[in-house]
C-alpha cells in the first residue's frame, strides 16, 4: 500500500513539474491590439475622417466634448456609432438640413461599419 501511495505521489509531482513547451498558451489580447481594430482605425483615419470633418463635425464636434458620444471626430465614438452613422447617411437623414451625401461617401460609412463589425468583442 505504501508503494502505491509513493508511486501516486511521484506521478503527481512529475506531471505537475513537466515542461510543456510544445503547448500553445492563449494569451489574452486587448481589443485594441487586434488586427481588426487596427484596420478599422486605419480606415477611419485615412478615409472616413475627412468625410466626417467635411460633412458632420460642424454639428457633431466643436461644442461637443471628446467624451460626448455624438462627437464623431474621435475614432472611439465613430466606432461605437458606426451602424447608426451609416443608417443616417444612407437614408439621407444626415447631414441634417443638407443634401444627401454622394454615394461614394455613403459607401465609406458602410465600409467602416463592416470593418467595425469584424472587431471581436471583449
Amino acid at each position: 500500500m505504501e508503494k502505491l501511495i509513493f508511486l501516486s505521489m511521484l506521478c503527481l509531482v512529475l506531471v505537475a513539474c513537466s515542461n510543456s513547451d510544445d503547448e500553445e498558451v492563449d494569451v489574452p489580447v486587448s481589443v485594441e491590439e487586434t488586427a481588426e481594430y487596427k484596420a478599422a482605425e486605419a480606415y477611419y483615419n485615412s478615409t472616413l475622417k475627412s468625410v466626417i470633418t467635411a460633412s458632420c463635425t460642424s454639428c457633431h464636434a466643436g461644442y461637443h466634448s471628446n467624451s460626448n458620444t455624438s462627437n464623431y471626430g474621435t475614432f472611439t465614438n465613430a466606432m461605437n456609432r458606426a451602424t447608426g452613422m451609416y443608417s443616417q447617411v444612407n437614408s439621407g437623414g444626415m447631414p441634417k438640413g443638407g443634401d444627401k451625401l454622394p454615394q461614394d461617401d455613403i459607401d465609406k460609412f458602410e465600409d467602416f461599419k463592416d470593418l467595425v463589425g469584424l472587431i471581436p468583442s471583449e
